[in-house]
């Protein structure tokens, strides 16, 4: 095997509109892919390009695609087959998929893929001897107004010496799918086969049937997860809600009912205009119930807060007596977590109430379940007096009143439940009231849009409600 580690990021864009979204649903779309494999460079040749293009267009072409294949291309090959790649979109319409497989570089941000040449590009001349991956995205998009998926299966290992190593992030939009099959910044490994760990993962999970989308790339992910023990970690970024599925489930209908597509572009429509106001993080902040499983096949239960962080979101569980934090992004109808573990949680967003997740390469799973949803618009004038009812966690219930007070960052509660009094002090996090009052772990309240503030404490296995007097 070459010296030089094969590496890949994968980057997956897809835009969309909601009439294809709609359209996409049925048996009749026409699909169109442009597959591009460089290898044989002469300044640092790669083992796997070629076979990875063979391999992903057999099961494109299983899936339905009119696939145009490009190997160990030059400037000029590659630009032609974009171009014709584009024409046939023009023509045909329906769906466009691209992949690239070889080296590829970024400079200032952009992301460059190299053509084959026997000598290694000067730096000053890499843009013009390159082909920019905006080219790609540009004809795409300008062809029609179907559903395009872009996959890059681009080396991390810069050849070259002069250009930033890896490809740069792409960020994400209401029409833009973006996955990686590493982390960004860390390399991607070869594998001892024919094909890429990506690769090989993700062409068996677009031949399998009835995978949509987003099951595809769970699958891919596990799949890497389990063949690199972890020192692979795919990673995406994305606002996407659309619905794809390659092969179909043998009923004639790829994509699910034409009633669940309605339903799905009107929840993706409902969420790109709520993000719009108030950011996607703030969509699913609150206080979650959590049900899980770990790997030996032990369950846990407990309670997470989800807050606001830029447009990513911070998770914090309480396990037990055990705290984790983490931080996720959003990626369509999935959010991924890292939690510093090699593997992070994978939730899929079936519902505005409910995340279902995996972590431990697919053998554990967690359930989370909304609690209180925090208002997504800044809270303010929460100081006052509160009627007070809960539950403690042996199923008792109690009542009484607590006194809440604001002293520059921190707020203090004080309760009076029958004879007795409590003292706390907590700090608020996008609309999520963190509470220590004593006890092994913290009351955590969600600040509703009503004015309530609905909390869990006891690792999940209480719960309180206050209600402004």
């Amino acid at each position: 095997m070459n010296a030089i580690k094969r590496c890949a990021l994968s980057a997956v864009l897809v835009v969309w509109t909601v009439l294809g979204l709609i359209c996409a649903a049925h048996a009749g779309e026409q699909r169109t892919a442009l597959v591009i494999g460089n290898a044989q460079y002469g300044y640092g040749p790669l083992a796997n390009p070629v076979n990875d293009a063979v391999a992903i267009t057999r099961a494109l072409d299983k899936a339905g695609f009119d696939v145009i294949l490009q190997t160990d291309a030059d400037q000029d090959a590659m630009q032609q087959a974009i171009q014709a790649f584009g024409d046939r979109l023009k023509a045909k319409g329906g769906v466009g998929l691209f992949f690239y497989a070889g080296h590829g570089v970024q400079i200032n941000g952009e992301n460059y893929l190299l053509p084959v040449a026997s000598e290694a590009p000067a730096n000053e001349a890499l843009r013009q001897q390159s082909v920019a991956v905006s080219e790609a995205v540009e004809m795409m998009t300008s062809s029609h107004d179907g559903l395009n998926i872009i996959v890059l299966d681009a080396c991390r290992n810069n050849p070259l010496g002069g250009a930033a190593s890896g490809l740069s992030r792409i960020d994400s939009s209401g029409r833009l799918f973006v996955s990686y099959s590493t982390s960004p910044g860390a390399v991607a490994l070869d594998g001892q086969g024919s094909n890429s760990p990506y690769t090989k993962h993700l062409a068996s999970a677009i031949a399998t049937p009835a995978l949509n989308l987003e099951e595809t790339f769970k699958r891919t992910l596990k799949g890497v997860f389990q063949e690199t023990d972890g020192q692979q970690t795919p990673w995406i970024s994305s606002t996407f809600f659309g619905d794809f599925t390659f092969v179909d489930d043998g009923s004639g209908n790829p994509a699910g009912s034409l009633p669940k597509m309605t339903a799905l572009a009107a929840i993706g429509t409902a969420l790109r205009e709520s993000a719009a106001r108030t950011g996607p993080a703030r969509q699913i902040s609150g206080v979650y119930r959590v049900d899980g499983t770990n790997p030996n096949g032990s369950s846990y239960d407990g309670m997470l807060a989800v807050t606001p962080e830029d447009r990513n979101v911070r998770f914090t569980w309480w396990i037990g007596n055990d705290i984790f934090t983490g931080v996720g992004e959003f990626a369509g109808r999935m959010l991924v977590v890292n939690w510093g573990d090699k593997h992070p949680v994978v939730y899929s967003i079936t519902g505005t109430d409910a995340l279902d997740g995996e972590w431990a390469d697919g053998s554990a799973s967690e359930k989370l379940m909304l609690f209180a949803r925090a208002a997504p618009t800044a809270a303010e004038g929460l100081a006052g007096t509160y009627s007070v009812a809960g539950r403690n966690p042996n199923g008792t219930t109690y009542q009484g009143t607590v006194e809440l007070a604001q002293q520059g960052r921190k707020y203090t509660l004080l309760w009076t439940v029958g004879a007795s009094s409590y003292r706390g002090v907590g700090t608020l996090e996008g609309n999520v009231l963190t509470v220590d009052w004593g006890g092994k772990t913290p009351v955590v309240y969600a600040v509703m849009e009503d004015g309530r503030l609905r909390g869990l404490w006891a690792a999940g296995r209480g719960a309180e409600e206050l209600t402004r007097l």
